[in-house]
């Protein structure tokens, strides 16, 4: 071990070469000191900051080119710790200086904890281990390089470590610990541990060691301090110490080597200590066997070697102890015995009295009045009255052990002769505190009562009148009035009057009692309370009592389109000479328009009340616009509507298209002869709602149509095509015969996309000569709506994107059919064209000239009948 310290020294001389002066050897030469393994362990945890590793790497690499490289030479290996431990290259790995310095550029700080312990740990086992590269008879030596405090235990791993002959040098730098450094390094602490306070300042270690480089004999050149022995090595020395003692820690003092501290030896009891040997003893009341180590317990009782009066007790190894027998006690000289009164002593359990019964015996006794109990140590006081040996009447009272009083039960008293006695009345004593009445209940006891009228108070005691009024106790319909305690009389709030049960109201009628002042009519407005009004066609005047005729004539409060004649309240119109009052009773009609407007007929102007109506000749027939003459009417058709009823439309739209269907009805000669109207809803299905023949009149079939119900699920528009085909154009629904050349038209009204195919029965329906119309909303398909309609499909489609313009289709599509020219086609007309707001307007002239031709044909009639029976008469 002495030449590993010497040779290992080295690595100190060597740490301050880069900047410490040379005395004996140039800038480029090796410090040479014999072969050596040296294991750098550098600190790589979070709190070594880049720039502070860069420094600490560029301090090893400075120390390696002062070292002498090579396998034969020194030996270097480089393993960097924080939570754990990595080696970055071991001694076996480089042989050249330059392999290590770009090893040494390559490393990667691991940036955890601090487990120095770990590494100590690692050093031992691996880094200086044959596999490693490791050389036998070559000094180990370690230099651990940290700037903290060790986050695991580090002195024992560190003890073991130099016990495996490694020589440790700990460098502290800036927050590392010196307590740990030096549990670190390896003796003397001066030569070993240093610290600096920063990375830059490391260098400065190196300093102290610049005397001892390269082979000077310390031992003989300094003061080394060998308290026995100095081994001097090159650069370095070492303290020995003389057989029997060892080196002290602070690697120069030596102490003396005692077995028996350190446990190294085979004494049983005692071990006598000499520098590097023993002797062993046994301990008091043993002696030592023949073997001279082991010890045998001296009994000296059974030795008969004590001096007790009574009992020798074993207490242990040449120890003994006196006793006494049972009642006795040990004397003061803890030899002889003494007999016990325990009685004397006060050492007994007696409650009462101990009487003395021999050494160490007692017994209880008990003082009168008192008997022993059970245990025969306690004592109970006799109670006669729990006994019942007494002779009171009713109470006895325990007055002491053996002694009794009498006494008497709540409400009675005690006679003189202490023992019976006698019931107490309150009442009669008048020694009560009831206000009014005192009742009595009992021996001792009494309640208090109330006269009649009074109520006994929550005191018991006192009393207070009754008033039924405030308490609610009476029979009154609106009025109770306390007439005295237990007393009331009922009465009537204002306006009502009480009857004769003296209890119930009845509410006062002024206007059926004819006490008012009104100049028409009395209004009853509650009990007592009336209000004037006054007759039809009167007003109230400001009094509120008389009234005034309304003249609706004179205040301009009529409706009268020339005359007004007034009666109170009520008016009756007429009209200017030339003019005709009208049914309305309020509008008047020139009776002559032929002759004062352009009318425009063909052929003659008949007058009608206010308007006039256009006729033509015989053979001829009025046209669409009500004034020309021609030889075609509107032709009869049948027509069959296929509405959309799925869950696209919703219940709100499909209450717009019904009124669609009964606009498009409106606009029909309907009748058994005329046009025949059927209707058919599909959705996943198809369903007839009634077909062709069922109804003969425009009004029962709108009526029809409003109660169809919404069937809502899918859009299959070819079923329902396939259906109008096969079922609704059939004469056994009401169709007529094709030979009787009536225009079959089907009009489709969808809002989405069929789900189903459409194209087959669209044109299955067209070769059957049905004028097919298609009118879309919404969602509806154009490509679907146009393969439906018939030709031209400009005339026969129509689309909008709103359920509310709908009324606008209606409005516009009308079915002008004459068999031999249009074979039943409708025109699906612009609203907005300027011919056609003409059309309709002269439409609706002639529709309301027809009207008028009625209303006078019913006038006439009627003033026909009236003269027959003013005839009559």
């Amino acid at each position: 071990m002495g030449n590993l310290r010497g040779l290992s020294v080295f690595i100190v001389l060597t740490l301050a070469v880069f900047t410490s002066a040379r005395p004996k050897s140039g800038p480029n030469q090796k410090c040479k000191s014999g072969p050596v393994d040296l294991v750098f362990l550098i600190d790589s945890s979070r709190s070594v900051r880049p720039h502070e590793f860069e420094t600490m790497r560029k301090f090893l690499i400075d120390i390696l080119n002062t070292l002498d490289i090579g396998l034969d030479t020194t030996r270097v290996g480089v393993v960097q710790y924080s939570s754990q431990v990595r080696s970055e290259f071991s001694l076996k790995t480089h042989s050249k200086l330059e392999n290590m310095v770009k090893a040494i550029n390559e490393i990667v700080p691991l940036a955890q904890g601090t487990m120095t312990g770990l590494a100590i740990r690692y050093l031992m086992n691996e880094a200086f281990s044959p596999g490693q590269g490791d050389r036998p008879k070559v000094p180990n030596v370690a230099v651990i390089v940290t700037d903290g405090r060790p986050q695991d235990r580090v002195a024992e791993v560190a003890a073991e470590a130099r016990e495996r002959g490694i020589e440790i040098y700990a460098v502290g730098v800036a927050r590392a610990d010196m307590t740990s450094l030096r549990a670190m390094a390896s003796p003397p602490f001066e030569d070993h541990v240093f610290l600096v306070e920063r990375f830059d300042l490391i260098y400065q270690f190196g300093l102290q060691f610049q005397d001892k480089l390269c082979g000077i004999d310390l031992c003989l050149e300094s003061d080394h301090g060998c308290e026995h022995l100095c081994e001097s090595s090159p650069g370095s020395f070492t303290c020995h110490c003389l057989p029997g003692y060892r080196l002290n820690a602070d690697g120069k003092t030596c102490s003396a080597i005692d077995l028996c501290a350190e446990r190294k030896h085979d004494c049983q009891q005692i071990c006598i200590s000499s520098p590097g040997s023993f002797t062993c003893d046994c301990n008091q009341g043993y002696h030592l066997n023949d073997d001279k180590k082991t010890c045998s317990p001296i009994d000296l009782c059974a030795e008969g070697k004590h001096d007790c009066q009574q009992v020798c007790v074993y207490m242990g190894p040449g120890v003994f102890t006196c006793d006494c027998n049972e009642g006795y006690r040990l004397n003061v000289d803890e030899k002889t015995c003494a007999p016990i009164d325990l009685c004397a002593e006060g050492k007994h359990d007696c409650e009462q009295v101990c009487v003395y019964s021999g050494p160490g015996i007692f017994t209880c006794d008990c003082n009168e009045g008192y008997r022993l109990n059970v245990d025969e140590k306690a004592c109970s006081p006799i109670d006669l009255c729990a006994e019942e040996k007494h002779d009171c009447q009713q109470v006895c009272v325990y007055s002491g052990p053996g002694v009794f009083t009498c006494n008497c039960n709540k409400g009675y008293r005690l006679n003189g002769d202490k023992k019976t006695c006698t019931p107490i009345d309150l009442c009669a004593e008048e020694k009560d505190d009831c206000q009014q009445a005192c009742v009595y209940m009992g021996p001792g006891v009494f309640s208090c009562d109330c006269n009649e009228g009074y109520r006994l108070n929550g005191d018991e005691k006192t009393c207070s009148p009754i008033d039924l009024c405030a308490e609610g106790k009476h029979g009154c319909e609106q009025v109770c009035v306390y007439s005295g305690p237990g007393i009331f009389t009922c009465d009537c709030n204002e306006g009502y009057r009480l009857n004769g049960d003296k209890k119930t109201c009845s509410p006062i009628d002024l206007c059926a009692e004819g006490k008012h002042d009104c100049g028409h009519v009395c209004v009853n407005m509650g009990p007592g309370i009336f209000t004037c009004d006054c007759k039809k066609g009167y007003r109230l005047n400001e009094d509120e009592k008389s009234c005034s005729a309304i003249d609706l004539c004179a205040e301009g409060k009529h409706d009268c389109e020339q005359i007004c004649i007034s009666t109170p309240g009520v008016f009756t119109c007429d009209c200017n000479k030339g003019f005709k009052l009208n049914r309305d009773k309020r509008t008047c009609t020139n009776m002559d328009m032929c002759n004062t407007v352009k009318h425009g007929c063909d052929y003659q102007c008949v007058n009608t009340p206010g308007s006039y109506h256009c006729i033509c000749p015989e053979g001829q027939l009025l046209q669409d616009d009500g004034k020309t003459c021609g030889t075609c009417k509107s032709a009869n058709i049948d027509l069959v509507l296929l509405i959309d009823g799925s869950k696209s439309v919703r219940p709100q739209n499909f209450e717009l298209v019904k009124k669609f269907v009964n606009q498009v009805v409106d606009s029909l000669d309907v009748s058994a002869h005329g046009t025949r109207v059927g209707l058919v809803q599909y959705s996943s299905r198809v369903r007839t709602e009634f077909p062709l023949n069922m109804y003969h009149t425009a009004e029962d079939i709108k009526a029809a149509v409003m109660k169809v119900d919404y069937m809502e699920k899918g859009t299959m528009t070819g079923l329902a095509l396939k259906h109008m085909l096969e079922y609704s154009f059939s004469e056994a629904e009401g169709a007529r015969p094709a030979s009787r050349n009536i225009p079959r038209i089907g009009l489709v009204f969808t809002d989405g996309r069929s789900q189903d195919d459409i194209s087959e029965y669209a044109k299955k329906a067209k070769e059957a000569g049905i004028t097919m119309y298609a009118v879309g909303v919404g969602k509806a398909v154009e490509d679907e709506l146009r393969e439906i309609a018939s030709d031209p499909v400009e005339k026969h489609f129509y689309y909008t994107t709103d359920f509310s313009a709908i009324n606008t289709i209606a409005d516009n599509l009308k079915l002008n059919v004459c068999p031999a020219e249009s074979q039943g086609e409708v025109e699906v007309k612009d609203p907005c064209a300027c011919e056609n707001l003409v059309e309709f307007q002269q439409a609706t002239m002639n529709s309301l000239d027809q009207f008028t031709q009625k209303l006078a044909s019913m006038a006439a009639r009627l003033e026909q009948l009236e003269n027959q029976l003013l005839s009559r008469k």
